[in-house]
């Protein structure tokens, strides 16, 4: 089991520094780093966390609200209220598209939106990383720099490593 730990730096250098060696020593992952303000050149040292799936269901919410809207309406014009108009069949295709087209806008809308929430992990309303002492620094004065492990021998590794990088303290993140 991976457990992540916490290294707090004093100043934007050391974190940047200590980022970049962790991530070339690619014997810990860097997951996260937290500063009061943007830091330059912290980004590139980051790992990505890859991409967020939502095409798929996009699309399936797209098509989803595109038979919704075909169906309610067929259903409307050929069994609730059959009123003839022009001349036309009750089930005329074209007087359906616009309608469906918003449905079809709308579907895909609330699904990408949905599917961004659960991505994203959101609604989270309270984080692990708020139960450490001293995190609220974190918007001050401190920098802080997120690692993870990969098992009980590597977490005291990281701990060494972290601290042998001129971290101020190293504390293991609740779960």
């Amino acid at each position: 089991m991976s457990e992540r730990l916490l290294a707090e730096f004093a100043s934007p250098e050391k974190l940047v520094a200590a980022a970049r060696q962790t991530r070339e020593a690619s014997t810990f992952r860097v997951v996260d780093a937290y500063s009061p303000f943007a830091v330059e050149g912290l980004g590139e040292e980051i790992e990505d966390v890859g991409p967020i799936r939502i095409r798929r269901p996009m699309l399936a919410g797209g098509i989803a609200g595109a038979l919704l809207g075909i169906v309610l309406q067929w259903y409307s014009a050929t069994e609730i209220l059959r009123v003839p108009a022009g001349g036309r069949s009750l089930a005329s295709w074209p007087d359906f598209l616009f309608a469906t087209f918003e449905l079809t806008v709308f579907g895909a809308a609330v699904a990408g939106f949905v599917s961004l929430l659960a991505g994203c992990g959101l609604p989270r309303l309270h984080h692990p990383l708020f139960e450490l002492p001293g995190f609220e620094r974190a918007t001050q004065d401190r920098f802080f720099l997120e690692v993870e492990a990969a098992g009980e021998a590597d977490s005291a590794a990281a701990r060494t490593w972290l601290s042998g990088l001129g971290a101020l303290s190293v504390a293991s993140v609740p779960r």
